[in-house]
């Protein structure tokens, strides 16, 4: 055991020296860089992957549609199955493109209050991009209404969320909860400690602590830390 905490502490300080190494050298890598060729190239791509999508989106969502359709008409019990799988799977696919529109769509309207950019024609892209959202959001809840037979608002609740977990049957419910565990167990023990790292070295390459950032990350270590709580006094009365 004491070996192992020695080997430990050595790791730790060789990642550590790594580390201020690796920023001082991205130190000088960024200083030749100019934002004013990185940020239009972000919000190109911000754009570019939001197109894609919206395609995505609508296609798996028409897909989720066009299968349920052929599970209600499916007489034999294994082709009956199977399309059931599909229907819910397409589904599936759409919400997460739905969500990366979000992203992108948030991502080039950050980048786009920048004072590099002063056309005003550039907001354009970004409007778009916010119609496509609304439409694809419009699109996915009537899809969830036709395919899962629930009907989620446009402005759903946790507590929204949590019902239309339970209208899932067991087997889906246990899949959803174990990918929503293991996704909080990497985010809390895995990114979260990474973009620790990656603040130290944003302020080694700045020369300046990055206060801002470093808050809003420890309010979200602690909300999600303080969340489990509720779990703890939920199940373990």
């Amino acid at each position: 055991m004491n070996n192992n905490r020695r080997w430990l502490r050595v790791v730790m300080c060789m990642l550590s020296a790594f580390v201020v190494a690796f920023a001082y050298t991205l130190r000088g890598i960024v200083e030749q860089i100019q934002m004013e060729q990185v940020l239009p190239t972000i919000y190109g791509i911000a754009l570019v992957i939001g197109g894609l999508s919206f395609v995505l989106a609508m296609y798996y969502l028409g897909k989720s549609r066009e299968v349920y359709t052929l599970y209600q008409r499916a007489t034999e019990e294994e082709d009956s199955n199977q399309t059931y799988v599909r229907a819910y799977r397409y589904l599936d696919y759409g919400s997460v493109s739905s969500n990366v529109l979000m992203i992108a769509m948030m991502t080039s309207g950050i980048i786009l209050i920048s004072p590099i950019f002063k056309n005003t024609l550039l907001i354009l892209p970004t409007l778009i991009l916010l119609c496509l959202y609304i439409i694809v959001a419009n699109y996915l809840l009537r899809t969830i209404f036709i395919v899962r037979h629930y009907k989620l608002s446009a402005y759903y609740t946790p507590k929204d969320i949590l019902t239309y977990l339970n209208s899932y049957d067991e087997g889906e419910k246990q899949a959803e909860m174990e990918s929503a565990f293991l996704t909080l167990f990497r985010l809390d023990q895995i990114i979260l400690p990474l973009l620790y790292i990656l603040l130290i070295v944003l302020s080694v390459i700045l020369r300046e602590i990055q206060v801002v950032a470093l808050v809003l990350l420890i309010i979200i270590h602690l909300y999600i830390t303080i969340a489990q709580l509720r779990k703890t006094k939920r199940y373990f009365k």
